[in-house]
């Protein structure tokens, strides 16, 4: 599964293509104890357009700590959260 998300961060629209493996290196990264600014920031850059990564990069240099909100929005956008509930 693939999934195009549209972020628009500090007034440019910002192209990012997540797939399931993309989301899951992630998840898999943080719980194996890895830096979590390191795994946004990894999963930020493998997931974002080709054409916008020089224009992505300049943006992350200039703004320390982003990676982890962008990283959120794309997590929260691609699995959103299901109503599950448990039957006794």
């Amino acid at each position: 599964m693939k999934k195009t998300i549209i972020l628009t961060i500090a007034g440019t629209d910002f192209s990012f293509n997540v797939t399931a493996q993309d989301q899951g290196d992630y998840l898999d990264a943080i719980a194996r104890g890895s830096s979590i600014t390191a795994a946004s920031h990894n999963f930020a850059m493998r997931a974002i357009d080709s054409k916008q990564k020089d224009d992505f990069k300049k943006l992350l240099d200039g703004a320390p700590g982003a990676e982890l909100q962008i990283a959120s929005e794309l997590k929260n956008d691609f699995s959103p959260a299901l109503a599950i509930t448990v039957k006794k």
